[in-house]
């Protein structure tokens, strides 16, 4: 999953142009009520404080409220005038116009029913993929509210709301457990991840036994033959450097990297910076080698820019990676070109890419970038298709939730998602996480098909 707070990084950006807006000399034109283009959210920035509320057809609620002096990290305010304010968060851009209303969030008593009708309306007004998932979202609200009523139990209220969100069988739609709750549902994925772990450490043991790591396995570098390198991307998150010692378990070194994370003012920024430098180095280290493998199968998410990054070092010139706009009403909002910007290095090899439906997120939206670098396979199946960043919301009652409204598409204003961005060459991995895994460690007892084909081909 794309880790994108879009909220916090929004007011992040906010907050630091007001600690410094005395300066400019503009804070009266800063300060005032925005309503978002698309979005679903409202901002209300004054000298002390920016509050945000999360809005839909029935009402508000707070998601978010910080003092204006809480962060110092700049994000990028692009444009303001009375009436328009646009801010940058990373490589997108994000419109608001000035509201005349204030106070406008009424505190409402909070029930099982309200908290239905917020997420409900939230989707129906922001989701982006009712008509291609094929889902009749005023015949959800039929089948699910009539289940609830004022008493029901917060227990029941999630099982309910997590039920109806199931039905867009999106990966990017979800209702987050409650703290209250941790100890009553179990999430079903250690198996998963055991499965993924084994066949992750099969490949390296089986064709880089001399191989490279960084964060405990996050990354993994070495070489299949004298002419063919390989690299393991197996997240776009958990990148940040915070020196933690490789000798602890995997478990201990997760609890302290997420404890550091935690702490963190701009996560964001420790992991760009970070992986700029981690990158370097596996570049020095096969920039010499005739093709290089890039894997991304067993790659869930993270952040857009990482993938970028990686492209960065493949090519000589700007290129356009996606297009990407957002839900706005029956229509969307202005799309905006993202382009891949070269670093100077340009590697000069074949570069292979392998992908899997485990390939999702942040993966994927490096795959898609990845279409316009000249030189490029792809070997695999179809990515799983979600590329939407994540709308992160907040019910009423506090919990949160999210939601896909965002379009992404190629040059050639494809969009893939729910189908998945398909291969160059089809090894028809299975799209069932389980079976996928099992198939691969059965695979593994002679060879890696897809590596296998990379080989073949580099021939």
């Amino acid at each position: 999953m794309k880790f994108k707070n879009l909220y916090i990084l929004l007011i992040t950006s906010l907050v630091f142009y007001s600690c410094n807006a005395q300066k400019r000399g503009s804070e009266n034109r800063l300060y005032g009520t925005w309503k978002s283009i698309g979005y679903g959210q409202r901002l209300e920035i004054s000298k002390k404080h920016t509050v945000l509320y999360d809005i839909y057809e029935s009402g508000c609620n707070l998601n978010a409220k910080l003092p204006t002096t809480y962060l110092e990290e700049f994000y990028g305010i692009t444009k303001l005038t009375n009436d328009s304010l646009q801010i940058k968060v990373g490589f997108t851009k994000y419109d608001f116009i000035r509201s005349k209303e204030s106070e406008f969030c009424k505190k409402r008593k909070n029930n099982p029913l309200l908290n239905f009708d917020a997420l409900w309306e939230t989707f129906n007004e922001n989701y982006a993929f009712f008509g291609l998932r094929k889902v009749d979202w005023n015949k959800i609200k039929d089948k699910y509210r009539k289940q609830l009523s004022k008493k029901t139990s917060d227990l029941e209220l999630y099982s309910i709301l997590n039920a109806m969100i199931s039905e867009l069988n999106d990966g990017h739609a979800f209702v987050g457990i409650p703290d209250s709750l941790e100890d009553k549902i179990e999430e079903n994925d250690e198996e998963g991840n055991s499965l993924r772990e084994k066949v992750i450490y099969t490949i390296n043991e089986k064709y880089i036994p001399n191989y490279k790591t960084y964060n405990k396995g996050m990354i993994n570098w070495g070489y299949i033959n004298d002419s063919i390198a390989y690299i393991q991307f197996n997240d776009f998150e958990d990148l940040a450097n915070y020196n933690i010692s490789t000798d602890l378990s995997t478990e201990e070194f997760d609890n302290q990297y997420w404890e550091k994370a935690d702490e963190s003012t701009n996560y964001t920024k420790d992991v760009l910076t970070s992986f700029k430098k981690q990158m370097e180095i596996i570049y020095n280290d096969i920039k010499n080698i005739e093709s290089c493998i890039i894997d991304v199968r067993f790659n869930g998410g993270g952040f857009d820019q990482i993938g970028l990054e990686i492209l960065s070092y493949f090519t000589n010139s700007n290129k356009i990676a996606f297009s990407k706009k957002a839900r706005l009403r029956d229509g969307y909002t202005k799309s905006q070109d993202v382009f891949i910007k070269p670093n100077g290095k340009n590697y000069k090899g074949n570069l292979y890419i392998l992908m899997s439906p485990q390939t999702a997120s942040a993966g994927e939206t490096f795959v898609l970038a990845s279409q316009n670098i000249e030189n490029t396979i792809r070997i695999g199946s179809n990515t799983e298709g979600i590329l939407s960043d994540v709308l992160s919301k907040k019910l009423p009652n506090g919990w949160e939730y999210g939601l896909s409204n965002e379009i992404y598409e190629n040059v050639n204003g494809i969009n893939y998602e729910m189908n998945g961005i398909p291969a160059d060459y089809e090894l028809n991995y299975s799209r069932k996480t389980k079976e996928f895994y099992d198939n691969l460690l059965l695979e593994l007892k002679t060879n890696d098909k897809a590596i296998e084909k990379v080989i073949k081909l580099s021939k």
